[in-house]
């Protein structure tokens, strides 16, 4: 697990909300290592120190850090 600092983590959710709209096409890091493209349905925000944004088709904040845009 990556250790950031509370400005860091703030400073993540920070740049992706600026860059990254609900809709965004992504692909998340699923639990058994494969990895699923679907799309945001929310801005990131933070739940304690772990930032998370809505994905679709999995229920709750998913964990930003397991989220990448998918570019192709």
């Amino acid at each position: 697990m990556v250790r950031m600092s509370e400005a860091e983590v703030a400073l993540m959710v920070e740049s992706w909300n600026a860059h990254q709209r609900p809709g965004t096409a992504v692909r998340v890091l699923l639990d058994d290592g494969s990895f699923r493209k679907t799309k945001t349905r929310s801005e990131a925000w933070l739940v304690g120190p772990m930032p998370v944004v809505q994905v679709e088709g999995i229920g709750g904040g998913y964990s930003l850090l397991r989220v990448a845009v998918d570019w192709a």
